[in-house]
C-alpha cells in the first residue's frame, strides 16, 4: 500500500464525480492503508490551487493576480472566506 496519494491533472474517481464520490474514494484508500500489518494511515493530497475543479459543480476561484487586477479588495476577501468555510 502507498504511504501517500496525490490526485492531480485528470485523475478522477469517475466522470462528473461529486464531492461524496471523492470522499468514498479517499475512504477506501484509507481503509486499505489501515488494514496493513502496521496500520499506518496514508496521506492524501489534491492538486487544487484555485478550488477542486475535478469535483463536479465545484466552485473555482480565479488566480490571486487576477483578483488583484480588478482593484476590488473585497472580492479577494470574499474568496478567502468562501474557501475557509
Amino acid at each position: 500500500m502507498a504511504g501517500s496519494v496525490l490526485s492531480g491533472g485528470g485523475s478522477v474517481p469517475s466522470k462528473q464525480a461529486s464531492a461524496e464520490t471523492w470522499i468514498d474514494m479517499v475512504n477506501e484508500f484509507q481503509k486499505g492503508a489501515l488494514s496493513t500489518r502496521l496500520g499506518i494511515p496514508m496521506i492524501y493530497g489534491i492538486d487544487a490551487v484555485h478550488g477542486h475543479n475535478n469535483v463536479y459543480k465545484a466552485t473555482i476561484f480565479p488566480h490571486n493576480v487576477g483578483l488583484g487586477a480588478t482593484r476590488q479588495v473585497r472580492i479577494d476577501d470574499i474568496s478567502f472566506f468562501a474557501s475557509c468555510n
